[in-house]
């Protein structure tokens, strides 16, 4: 049993990097970079490479921890309006709940509490709509920690006698994007997922032969009224509820991701070459591992990079 662990017992690797030097260059699509030719000695099974870029610092490794400085909500919306339409019908309203749950019910929806927060977009009346529109707003004030947050469009259509007589609301892009200062991350997006609906009052599509009027693709939601003369007189409408959002006052990023540049099959490496397009000091991390199936022993060197 001993002179077995002896045999998978693992030295620790002979590795280091002795200098780099750095070059004028272009990339493969013909840009201007920083060539930077690292010069290593020794070997190892692994090695991996952490360049010191923004997502790429061994520094965090295990995770890269960033306050939320905003929850941005963007969509782009169309509207056109039939003959003997009221002008003055506000038909499309942007609604959120942090305890809706999830079911679309006449319960779970309409139990739900429900913020109206149109106001926040440039939604105009839809007889100012001339040509698509984008609109977007901050609605981190919104969230809950720790509770999911749902996002609606709520279209309503009044009694009416005319089958025409309503709005068509397009809606396109609809997404939700955490920023922190390293920038944007989408959390959720339409074109990853179009819109569950809920129905509420008489529906077109419950008579054999009609489908719903109002339809939800990953491309554009699009909502319309029911047109059959037995459901003018009654209101009617429907819910488009997005995907819920878990947004915490920090955004969890992740480990930051070496390169991997060899493997236990590899060659001994002697030089790494890595294109930088920016100026600046980056801390660049190697870690140089030998491994069997049992063990791992590692050695980590690091070295500041400087590129005029």
């Amino acid at each position: 049993m001993v002179a077995c662990s002896k045999g998978l017992e693992v030295d620790s690797p002979s590795f280091s990097v002795s200098g780099y030097t750095v070059n004028e260059a272009v990339d493969s699509a013909g840009n201007p970079v920083k060539q930077v030719v690292f010069n290593m000695e020794g070997n190892a099974d692994v090695i991996s490479f952490f360049s010191g870029e923004i997502l790429h610092e061994y520094a965090h490794k295990d995770g890269r921890i960033l306050p939320t400085d905003a929850l941005n909500m963007s969509f782009d919306y169309f509207a056109g309006m039939g003959a003997g339409t009221n002008p003055d019908w506000k038909q499309l309203s942007v609604k959120a709940s942090s305890n809706f749950n999830g079911s679309l019910t006449t319960e779970g929806v309409e139990g739900a509490v429900w913020t109206d927060i149109t106001d926040r977009f440039s939604l105009p009346m839809a007889k100012d709509v001339d040509v698509r529109t984008s609109t977007s707003a901050d609605i981190s004030d919104l969230a809950v920690d720790g509770q999911p947050l749902y996002i609606a469009f709520r279209y309503v259509t009044p009694p009416r006698t005319v089958s025409a007589a309503y709005t068509t609301w397009d809606v396109f892009e609809f997404t939700v994007s955490q920023e922190t200062a390293l920038g944007s991350t989408p959390l959720v997006s339409q074109r990853e997922g179009a819109f569950p609906l809920y129905y509420f009052g008489p529906n077109d599509a419950d008579t054999p032969g009609r489908a719903d009027r109002t339809v939800s693709t990953t491309a554009r939601l699009r909502f319309r009224a029911n047109i059959l003369a037995a459901n003018l007189p009654l209101e009617a409408g429907v819910w488009a509820i997005s995907a819920p959002l878990v947004v915490g006052a920090d955004a969890d990023l992740g480990p930051d991701r070496p390169v991997s540049i060899k493997n236990r099959i590899d060659p001994v490496l002697s030089a790494y070459t890595y294109n930088y397009t920016k100026p600046g000091t980056y801390k660049v991390t190697f870690v140089a591992s030998n491994v069997t199936t049992a063990e791992e022993t590692k050695v980590v060197k690091e070295l500041d990079v400087i590129i005029p």
